[in-house]
């Protein structure tokens, strides 16, 4: 049972990595091979955080910025195949997410890949994102400090959270240039990183993609490069 699990997560991945199929669609595929941040790439957060360093997007968070700056660019998808390289000059964090349409309405953060220094970790963000505004405001009120969620909030859908779905124990905090894969089809998605795959199923994935972000905190100063992003078409069976 386990072997026969394990094996349809590789095919599953290894189909999707197959290449550019006839009906999939190139959304994004940026080299950072100007001077200049391209202009459809807009940064949120500390101004002059993120620049194009050595041919790749560089992203810092200064100390004592406790979100960290980000930088999106909108697409238009569904089911989605992303690919980049990426690589540590100081160690910190690290997050991918992709942003869609939110069961509540509107638009969510909905996938997050997250890098620490000693694992990477697949999460999905649920709940209406006025619940979180209120979390913010209840945290803030509170010193900053967390507010653990009562058993009645967590039974109500609409209370916004961050839930794990997989993760995978590396370090890739030694400067060198790492390579992920993501793919999403549904509420599955599957995720590696230097060729060692996880993967996970969510419950609100399955939905139009509209926003790839970028962020970094912890004081991290990292290097982005190679973005490419597939829209996957339905395959014929």
């Amino acid at each position: 049972m386990r072997f026969t699990y394990l094996f349809s997560v590789i095919l599953f991945f290894v189909t999707a990595a197959m290449g550019t199929q006839a009906e999939d669609r190139v959304l994004l595929d940026e080299s950072f091979s100007g001077d200049t941040i391209p202009e459809q790439w807009k940064a949120g957060g500390r101004k002059k955080s993120f620049s194009v360093f050595e041919k790749a997007l560089r992203g810092v968070a200064s100390a004592g910025d406790h979100h960290g700056p980000s930088i999106g660019i909108p697409i238009q998808g569904h089911d989605l195949s992303l690919d980049f390289d990426f690589k540590f000059a100081k160690p910190g964090y690290f997050l991918c997410l992709i942003d869609g349409d939110s069961q509540f309405g509107g638009q969510a953060h909905l996938l997050r890949f997250a890098v620490t220094k000693k694992q990477v970790q697949l999460m999905q963000d649920r709940g209406d994102t006025a619940s979180k505004r209120e979390q913010k405001k209840a945290r803030d009120q509170n010193g900053g400090k967390r507010i653990p969620p009562t058993k009645q909030q967590l039974a109500d859908d609409s209370f916004y959270r961050i839930e794990p779905l997989a993760k995978h124990a590396i370090s890739v905090i030694d400067g060198d240039w790492h390579h992920v894969k993501i793919v999403l089809r549904g509420n599955r998605v599957m995720a590696s990183v230097d060729n060692q795959i996880f993967s996970g199923t969510g419950t609100v994935l399955d939905v139009k993609k509209t926003r790839l972000v970028f962020l970094v905190g912890q004081t991290a100063d990292i290097r982005i490069d190679n973005v490419r992003l597939l829209n996957l078409e339905k395959r014929k069976q």
